[in-house]
C-alpha cells in the first residue's frame, strides 16, 4: 500500500455517504441457482423500503429456431413463459406488501448494463453459476459482465455461498475488505449500514504483503495501518457496530476467506476498482472472494475517473 493510501484512510466517511436503496434489481434466469439469491433481494427490499423489479434477460440462444420463419413465433412464447414466471414471482408470500414490478430485456447481455443504468436502480441482487466454459466456469457470463460493468453495487451469491436461514438474509456479521485506496473505501458505507440493519458484527481487514520474519518495521507499519483504518469509521459506525479491525500480512484473496471463515461472516463487502482506476482490488481478487466465498458478497465499484 502506498503512502498515498494511508493518507486517504485518516479521512474520516461523512455521514451523509451512506446508501438507501430505493430501488433493488433482482435478475434470474429461473434456474434453481439463479433462485438461491431471491431471498436476499426480497429481505433487502423489505428492510429498506424498496421498490424490487424481478428482470429476466431473452439471450440469443431464447431466439434460436432451425426455421427461420418461426423465429419470431419462438421468441413470444419465451417471452410469454417467462413474463409467467416473473409474475408468480411477484405473487409469492415472500414479496406480500412489497412494491414490486417485472420487465423482460429483449437484447440479452449486450443490454442489460445499459437498461440497469436507465432503470436507475440503487442495487444489484443475483446469484452466479458457471455455463459458458472454461472462462465463466467459476462466474457466470451474466454476473461477471455486471459485476464488471454496472456503476451500482451488485450483491452476489456465489457457488459456495449459503445463507443461515434458506428463505432469508438476515447477517449477523459482515467482513468489510479493504485495500486502503478510495474506491474501496467508497464500499464502506455499505458495510455500515448492514450492519446496522441487522445490529450486526463488523470486521475491517487490510491484507499487506508478505513480510520477512521479525521484521519491526513491517509490525510498526501494520500497526500505523491499524490505527489509520479505525480514524476512516465515522461515528455512527463506531456507536451501532463497534467494528475490529484486523491487519494480516499474506495473500489478500486466502486472508480474506480465512478471516471470513473465522468470523463466521455472512456477507463480505468490498470495493472493486472502476475501468480506469487500478488502486482499488483488482478483479482477480474480488472475483476470486466471490467465487470461494461460503457467504454472499456485496461488490461497490469506485467512481469513473
Amino acid at each position: 500500500m502506498t503512502n498515498g493510501a494511508l493518507a486517504y484512510a485518516t479521512s474520516p466517511i461523512k455521514t451523509e455517504t451512506f446508501p438507501h436503496f430505493e430501488r433493488v434489481l433482482f435478475t434470474t434466469d429461473f434456474s434453481e441457482t439463479s433462485l438461491r439469491a431471491f431471498p436476499a433481494a426480497a429481505a433487502v427490499a423489505r428492510r429498506f423500503g424498496s421498490e424490487l423489479r424481478l428482470v429476466y434477460a431473452l439471450m440469443p440462444g431464447d431466439q434460436i429456431c432451425p426455421l427461420p420463419e418461426f423465429s419470431t413465433g419462438v421468441t413470444t412464447i419465451v417471452e410469454s413463459d417467462a413474463r409467467a414466471r416473473l409474475s408468480a414471482l411477484k405473487n409469492s408470500a415472500q414479496l406480500k406488501g412489497l412494491n414490486v414490478s417485472t420487465a423482460v430485456y429483449q437484447n440479452g447481455l449486450g443490454s442489460l448494463s445499459l437498461e440497469i443504468a436507465e432503470d436507475d436502480v440503487d442495487l444489484i441482487v443475483m446469484a452466479t453459476h458457471g455455463r459458458k466454459g472454461l472462462r465463466h466456469l467459476v462466474l457466470g457470463s451474466v454476473a461477471e459482465d455486471v459485476i464488471h460493468s454496472a456503476a451500482r453495487p451488485v450483491l452476489t451469491i456465489g457457488p459456495n455461498a449459503t445463507l443461515t436461514n434458506a428463505s432469508e438474509f438476515r447477517p449477523k456479521h459482515i467482513l468489510f475488505a479493504t485495500d486502503a485506496s478510495a474506491d474501496c473505501f467508497r464500499a464502506l458505507p455499505y458495510a455500515v449500514e448492514f450492519a446496522k440493519w441487522q445490529g450486526a458484527g463488523l470486521t475491517l481487514v487490510h491484507v499487506l504483503a508478505n513480510k520477512k520474519e521479525n521484521n519491526p518495521e513491517a509490525d510498526a507499519f501494520a500497526a500505523l495501518m491499524k490505527d489509520a483504518l479505525h480514524r476512516t469509521l465515522p461515528l455512527r459506525a463506531i456507536k451501532s457496530c463497534n467494528p475490529e479491525i484486523i491487519v494480516r500480512f499474506g495473500n489478500p484473496m486466502k486472508e480474506i476467506l480465512d478471516v471470513a471463515a473465522e468470523r463466521e461472516s455472512e456477507l463480505i463487502v468490498v470495493g472493486a476498482r472502476s475501468n480506469k482506476n487500478k488502486a482499488a482490488f483488482n478483479r482477480s481478487i474480488s472475483y476470486g472472494v466471490i467465487s470461494q466465498a461460503a457467504c454472499p458478497v456485496l461488490t461497490v465499484r469506485g467512481r469513473e475517473a
